[in-house]
Order: C-alpha cells, then sequence, then structure tokens
C-alpha cells in the first residue's frame, strides 16, 4: 500500500530540516525510508499528546463494559468503561463533578453509563492535520531520526529547539479553534487565586 501523500511530505520535511537529502519514498528500501518509517508513527504520536487539538478531538458517549474476571472491582470508582480504540490521551470526562481514573485495562468511574468522554483521537488521515502541526510532526521525526544522520551536537540542538517553536505556534494556532465557553456547559469556576484571597 503506498505511503499517504501528507505522510510523504512531513517526511521529506523532516530530512530536509536535517539538511540530508530526503528518501524518494517511504516504500523503497532505503536505510533513509526504513528509519523514517519506523519513527514516523511515534512522532506523531508525541504530537498528538502534547495538547488539546481540535484537529483530534472527539467527543463520544461510551458504554459500560464488563470488568475482566481477573481484574478488582473498586468501591470508589464502581463503573468500568473500555476506551476506544483510537484514543491517543483522555481530555474530559462526564460533567465536572465525575470522578475517574484511567487503568491499564480501561477507564473506571463513580458515574453509571452512558459516559461522555472528550479525547484526542488517533489520526488516521494525515491530510486532515493543519500545516503548523505538520511542521511541528516533521520536526520531532527529524529529531527522533537524526542521532543516526547528523554528526553534530549544535545541530541536533537547533532541531531540538526549532521543534519546540513548532508546537508552540501549532498549539497558539489551534487554541482559536473554540470560544471560551467550557465543553460541559457549567459555568467558569473564575480566577481560583482571587477566590482565595476573598
Amino acid at each position: 500500500m503506498p505511503t499517504p501523500i501528507a505522510a510523504a511530505t512531513i517526511v521529506a520535511q523532516a530530512f530536509r530540516y536535517m539538511e540530508v537529502t530526503p528518501p524518494s519514498s517511504l516504500d523503497d528500501d532505503s536505510s533513509k525510508a526504513r528509519d523514517a518509517a519506523e519513527q514516523y508513527p511515534n512522532a506523531l504520536q508525541q504530537c498528538l499528546e502534547a495538547a488539546d487539538w481540535s484537529f483530534a478531538s472527539v467527543l463520544a458517549n461510551i458504554p459500560q463494559a464488563e470488568l475482566p474476571a481477573t481484574v478488582a472491582a473498586d468501591a470508589d470508582f464502581p463503573y468500568f468503561y473500555a476506551l476506544p480504540g483510537d484514543l491517543i490521551r483522555i481530555q474530559e470526562v462526564g460533567d465536572g463533578d465525575t470522578g475517574w481514573r484511567r487503568d491499564r485495562d480501561g477507564l473506571r468511574s463513580d458515574t453509571a453509563a452512558p459516559l461522555r468522554i472528550r479525547y484526542t483521537a488517533k489520526i488516521t488521515n494525515e491530510a486532515a492535520l493543519t500545516a503548523t502541526f505538520r511542521d511541528a510532526v516533521a520536526l520531532t521525526l527529524a529529531c527522533l531520526i537524526a542521532p543516526v544522520w547528523l554528526t553534530t551536537d549544535s545541530k541536533l540542538q537547533r532541531l531540538d529547539a526549532l521543534r519546540e517553536r513548532a508546537l508552540k505556534k501549532a498549539m497558539m494556532q489551534d487554541a482559536r479553534s473554540a470560544s471560551d465557553a467550557r465543553y460541559d456547559g457549567l459555568p467558569d469556576q473564575g480566577d481560583w487565586a482571587d477566590e482565595a484571597v476573598q
């Protein structure tokens, strides 16, 4: 199966940032293509984990699941939920009063089904990524594979600084994709520091 154009573009940009000629294709048998293909999913996931991205946000009601027979119950969180397969990072669970904890086996909560969650999902269509986010992924990929292709610490440090700036730029642009209202519809809590003074 050929590599999607967006992914191939991200990989090519990563090599350009390293000032190394990119592979002709991610599907060729070169060491560059193998290194990039191996680390690309990691670079994408690192960037998705870094923030609450609007283009990867999913709001879903998840049904209650049976607790696996080998897993103990928890009196504080008696309801068990299997997590969606595309989940990268949980952003919100229930309303502001919902107690919850993520365990290896799933999500536990003090709230009965259906449980509303908002999460960052794994992206399978790279064309849906914003341009600034794709740039951050390219720089993250460059940082992951650069130790194999670059010999000087100064170039590695430069790439890492560029990656930090690119992630911040992508976050700033994505932050403008919603109003100031809360997702759960509850009123804002205000500034806790001001409340503490009163």
